[in-house]
């Protein structure tokens, strides 16, 4: 066997661990370098030299030989990329493999789903198997971590019956799917087999593992040198690799180990590093009794040395290199993000985050833009794909039906990528019709009814609500106001349709209808048929990506079009659309395989900064107890750990001893990377620490390893003097920002009083009532709005009956009629709903009643002295009001709120106001 070291120094930044090296006549451009996580790769090839993740090694050794999907080497570039073309152009081939990577673990991810149906209706949908099935991505990636940790599914012995049902499961896909086991065949090799090369299978392990180390570093000449950085855990997969190359007589492994023997810091390294596992114990370590270095390194790391050993934290020298900052909510947080300053290189702060994918949310919703790479998801594309497949319901029966949602259509319809009638305008065209025709669609869910329900719509329009008043897109602001307020069908929004937005309506449903149900039709697809389609609509939706993020995209597609010509279920299909655009996690026990451009990078990316210290200001975030440190489980669902340690099981001691260490250790690992972090600036740089102090209404506490270094609240007790710290921070209040930009002031009006009168008395006095209650709502309902129908569904019901009434009292409808037309146009309210709306309504055909026009304000009566009264009685009386009453001379943009919770609770416009009063304030 070849060299088997491990070289402990207190530092691990490039000018050591060449030191390191060159004692042992090692060159650091000859080594071959692999790492732990692909950020600190990245630092690696920063310094002209190849460096690679030990998950894209795994991935260059494994999958060449997996069955039927298998993946070769060519396209990974090699050294000579790097030193001719520079690190630009070696990382975006470097991406684009390990995307042709990511599209095979996809295309075994539908495979895995696949054989667990086929497995659930061999099993007569037993209900514990349906529940692995409903969970089968989470089920997916225990298995496969399983697998990637050398267990068997015969390993394991559990009490619980739902674990059995999953042991038989794993079981059968096993038998079903040989190549999802590819991982623990070659990994798991036995050592003395493929030490020996005594077997076919050993000796073409070894031509891949020599494939694989001469694609990324080069020919071997003599003996081959690999260094492993950052491995301050590793998992049972990474320590198979390295018992795996051990094993080849030409390959000499050393490992740098963080550690002066003394930082409690670097802990976590001196429990992995052990000789229980057959891993070499560090040499070189200085001894724990040179104490001396407990003051090198920058100020904040030293603070919590010494904060961890139990001396007390000194502020002096902490103020120019560490802030710890509470942020109140999310929205805070963004707003720090946008506020901080620029570092010392002129560039922004890197951003760190314990749970890095919630943050990121936060910035994307809250902050409105991102640094990093597109999420296809979120693309127009991307919607559309998903909403066209999120209508597709699988059956038990293996057959699938339309389902439709009207969020899905209007995703759809918003997107651009619905082949409609060509001859008209596009879809998009009639996105807000759709969304105000949506009530009328409720209780719809196949295709058929949607579609029946749009044909009704497009009937009542022209047959019922046109001869009323019809809406005509070409009309004055005077005519529509008027047709408007003339026509009672027309106060709900599905009503308040011209024909052209009903046909458009009706053309977006059928055209919905017609390509999911092209999708749903079979009971089996021939997937490269799907796939095809998804390859077009993506070609033409990634028209305005980069050209580097284009390539990603085509270089995962690509990997997952392989063996295309056998059949998938449907429910199969609706999955590859959400696994190919990224909703759902990929079929991949190894984690950190490629480096993502985000806004906010994972806490793990930190180890980058050991060996390359930043210029730019550092902000770790979302540093809160339970999140930070971390706690993994040891096993995922849903085994237990008494699965593998039960006296009838047989899992490799190894295996349990080390997931059980990274569990018992996530602290140790990530007080390590908070070290790292605080000593891993340059002078001049400064680090921040913060937390979401409060989430969803609950308080959260800042974690345990920031209240290390702040100081303790209560400031003047002789705790906090002996304890020291820094003081807490706040996100400084929005009122206290200065004015960044001025909004833009309108011009003074030069229309004279006399032509404003004029204009006033015009407007169709139904209408202009309204100002008499708010004349902020006259202006959002009738000369600004889209539609002036009622927007709250309670109204929508209250006016069922009113209107009924109304058509009898002020269009002289019989009742005979009057009804069947408010039925038609009511049809999807329960036949309890319209009973309550008749039981109370105001406007009636005979009788005592009040007038028609009751159901432009929905309150008020002709007794009152009230500002809905007021406005019943002039619409009555069908009088203008007074100009002051609809345009107030104090009034800009638009006239300010009543702050009247009375009057905003019966407005048609509420959702949409921003002065709207929410509650009562009395």
């Amino acid at each position: 066997m070849g060299l088997w070291t491990a070289i402990a120094t207190p530092g691990v930044d490039e000018t050591q661990i060449r030191t390191v090296l060159q004692e042992r006549n090692i060159s650091w451009e000859a080594a071959g370098h692999i790492t732990a996580t692909a950020s600190l790769a990245r630092a690696i090839r920063e310094t002209k030299v190849p460096g690679v993740p030990i998950a894209t090694l795994v991935d260059l050794i494994v999958w060449p030989g997996v069955p039927n999907i298998g993946l070769t080497v060519d396209g990974f570039p090699g050294p000579d990329i790097l030193g001719r073309n520079g690190k630009e152009t070696y990382d975006l081939q470097l991406r684009s493999w390990q995307m042709l990577a990511s599209g095979r673990r996809l295309r075994l991810g539908i495979q895995f789903d696949e054989s667990l149906r086929r497995f659930a209706r061999q099993e007569e949908e037993s209900r514990l198997i349906r529940l692995l099935v409903r969970s089968k991505r989470e089920f997916a990636r225990t298995v496969q971590s399983l697998i990637s940790a050398g267990v068997r599914p015969q390993d394991l012995s559990s009490d619980d019956d739902l674990g059995k049902a999953a042991i038989k499961a794993w079981t059968w896909l096993e038998g079903d799917l040989p190549a999802i086991t590819a991982p623990r065949e070659d990994l798991w090799m036995d050592f003395h087999e493929f030490k020996n090369q005594s077997t076919p299978r050993a000796r073409q392990l070894r031509d891949r593992v020599e494939q694989a180390l001469e694609q990324v570093f080069g020919a071997n000449r003599g003996r081959r040198v690999l260094v492993h950085h950052g491995f301050y855990f590793f998992t049972p997969p990474q320590w198979a690799l390295f018992q795996l190359l051990r094993a080849i007589p030409d390959i000499d492994q050393l490992f740098i180990v963080h550690d002066d023997g003394s930082n409690p810091a670097f802990e976590t390294w001196r429990r992995f590093f052990v000789d229980k596992w057959d891993m070499p114990r560090p040499k070189g370590t200085v001894s724990s009794t040179e104490t001396s270095g407990i003051q090198e390194g920058q100020p904040a790391a030293v603070a919590l040395r010494k904060a961890l050993v139990g001396e007390s934290v000194a502020v002096e020298g902490l103020a120019d290199d560490l802030t710890v900052l509470e942020c109140r909510s999310p929205a805070e947080l963004v707003r720090q993000w946008r506020l901080e300053k620029v570092g010392a290189d002129g560039q922004q702060p890197r951003w760190y985050a314990a749970d890095s994918k919630s943050v990121e949310r936060y910035m994307r919703r809250l902050g409105r833009e991102s640094e990093g790479s597109i999420d296809l998801a979120q693309l127009p594309i991307g919607s559309f794909l998903l909403a066209i497949h999120d209508c597709i319901r699988p059956l038990p029966t293996g057959r699938a039906e339309v389902a439709l949602e009207g969020e899905a259509i209007v995703d759809i319809a918003s997107s651009g990528y619905l082949e409609a009638d060509s001859s008209g305008p596009k879809s998009t065209a009639y996105v807000s019709a759709l969304r105000r025709a949506l009530p009328f669609f409720n209780g719809c869910v196949t295709g058929e009814e949607w579609q029946t329900r749009a044909h009704h719509l497009l009937r009542l329009t022209i047959a019922e609500i046109e001869p009323l008043g019809a809406k005509d897109l070409s009309d004055t602001d005077l005519k529509r106001m008027r047709k408007a307020a003339e026509n009672p069908l027309r106060l709900v929004p599905w009503a308040d349709l011209s024909q052209d937005e009903a046909s458009g309506v009706l053309n977006i449903i059928s055209s919905t209808v017609k390509l999911v149900e092209r999708i749903a039709a079979r009971e089996r697809i021939v997937l490269k048929d799907h796939v095809q389609f998804l390859k077009d609509s993506l070609k033409s939706g990634m028209a305005a990506l980069r050209e580097e993020e284009r390539q990603i995209i085509a270089s995962k597609v690509q990997g997952f079009s392989i063996g295309l010509d056998e059949e998938i279920d449907v429910e199969g299909i609706v999955d590859i659309v959400a696994m190919l655009l990224g909703r759902t996690a990929e079929f991949d026990a190894f984690g950190d395989v490629v480096a993502a451009q985000t806004t906010v990078n994972d806490l793990r990316g930190l180890d980058a900064l050991g060996l390359r210290k930043s210029s730019r200001n550092l902000h770790l975030t979302n540093l809160t107890e339970g999140t930070f440190p971390t706690a993994p489980r040891i096993v995922g669902w849903p085994f237990q750990m008494e699965d593998m340690t039960d006296d009838r099981s047989h899992v490799d001691t190894v295996t349990v001893e080390i997931l059980k260490a990274r569990a018992d250790n996530a602290s140790l690992s990530d007080l390590y990377l908070l070290w790292l972090a605080l000593d891993g600036v340059e002078e001049g740089a400064r680090v921040t620490l913060s937390w979401v102090s409060e989430l969803d209404g609950e308080r959260r506490s800042p974690s345990s390893l920031i209240s290390l270094l702040t100081r303790p609240s209560t400031q003047d007790s002789p705790i906090s003097q002996r304890a020291g710290g820094v003081t807490v921070e706040h996100v400084e209040s929005a009122n206290g920002l200065s004015v960044s930009s001025a909004p833009p002031m309108p011009a003074n009006s030069t229309v004279s009083m006399k032509d404003l009168a004029d204009a006033v008395a015009g407007i169709d006095p139904r209408a202009a009532a309204s100002g008499l209650a708010c004349a902020r709502r006259f202006a959002l309902q009738w000369l600004l709005g889209e539609s002036h129908a009622f927007r709250s569904e309670h109204h929508q019901s209250m006016l069922y009956g009113n209107v009924l009434g109304a058509l009898m009292r002020g269009n002289g409808f019989t009742r005979e009629r009057a009804e069947q037309v408010a039925d038609d146009l009511w049809r999807h309210l329960t036949p309890g709903q319209r009973q309550s709306s008749l039981s109370k309504r105001r406007v009636k055909g005979g009788g005592l009643s009040a007038d028609s026009v009751w159901t432009l304000t929905l309150t008020g009566s002709k007794a009152g002295a009230g500002p809905h009264d007021r406005a019943y009685k002039a619409a009555i009386a069908s009088s203008n009001p007074d100009v002051d009453a609809v345009a107030p001379e104090d009034a800009m943009y638009l006239p300010a709120g009543i702050n009247n919770y009375e009057v905003c609770r019966h407005c048609p416009v509420r959702s949409t106001c921003a002065a709207s009063e929410m509650e009562e304030t009395h």
